[in-house]
């Protein structure tokens, strides 16, 4: 299997700096141009999705969408909705600002989150996320990956930055440590031995991940990963391609005259239009 974890493109909360969550907050004209490039570099790879995933929040849904209608197959590719997937919810601080903080690594521990009360007035508990998103590879990625079908999955998961670091690390408790392997064009930096391997996700960013059965002898230019110990994931292993993958992204220029943050009016000119499939490879 070929995994992709997505996330979504620019909304007028990034723009804001400030907390979204459970808000279902719109994407912005930047972010309508992130979700064309981030399509079109997919689609002339080329990349085939068998299957697509996202969070229901509109944000995560229209990314998904876009990648979808610029896929090459017979049959069009619909993405699949599950509100596992929604971001962390904020409860009170949700739209509030961001607090300025020291910069910290992508490959820092996760620091702990307060707990969750039913009022949602608290944040979302780390336990509470962990159990979404282990529910979402129980449910929707562990079936494809140990099914009976001859041909490769290639899945797509587009959703929010903290719950795809979940998603990720739970991904990693499959496996034992040894089996899991990152690619030598991979930047880790300085990785502390035995800590975990926590990324982050820029806009459209992408992680990719290869899951097959374990070989008798690891390829060369393949480097054991630090991931903290877990449950092995026996008989397979796993690796690392790429960690916040934005290439497509690298001459996109912000339109301006505050054009580029302003909220994405739909009205004007649709998603469909954006989106719409070119002859181009």
């Amino acid at each position: 299997m070929k995994l992709f974890l997505i996330r979504h493109a620019e909304t007028e909360h990034n723009v804001k700096q400030a907390r979204a969550g459970a808000t279902d907050s719109s994407l912005t004209n930047h972010g309508v141009l992130q979700i064309q490039r981030l399509a079109q570099y997919l689609r002339s790879r080329p990349v085939q999705f068998t299957r697509v995933f996202c969070s229901d929040l509109q944000r995560a849904r229209l990314t998904a969408e876009g990648i979808c209608q610029q896929q090459l197959g017979n049959y069009p590719l619909v993405p699949m909705q599950t509100s596992l997937l929604q971001e962390q919810h904020f409860g009170l601080l949700e739209g509030s600002r961001w607090k300025p903080r020291a910069a910290t690594s992508a490959y820092t521990p996760n620091a702990a989150v307060p707990g969750i009360s039913p009022s949602r007035i608290e944040e979302e508990s780390e336990d509470s996320m962990r159990a979404r998103a282990t529910s979402f590879l129980r449910d929707y990625i562990l079936p494809l990956l140990l099914g009976s079908s001859p041909k490769e999955e290639v899945v797509a998961v587009v959703a929010h930055g903290i719950i795809l670091r979940v998603l990720w690390k739970c991904i990693t408790d499959l496996f034992h440590p040894s089996d899991i392997l990152i690619s030598s064009e991979v930047e880790t930096g300085v990785v502390p031995p035995g800590s975990p391997l926590i990324a982050v996700w820029s806009n459209t960013g992408f992680m990719e991940l290869d899951i097959r059965p374990k070989p008798l002898t690891a390829p060369s230019g393949i480097l054991p990963a630090p991931i903290a110990t877990g449950s092995p994931f026996s008989g397979w292993q796993m690796l690392l391609l790429s960690v916040n993958n934005t290439s497509h992204l690298l001459d996109l220029r912000r339109t301006g005259g505050g054009i580029g943050s302003a909220t994405h009016d739909q009205r004007q000119r649709t998603l469909d239009g954006f989106f719409r499939t070119t002859n181009a490879p």
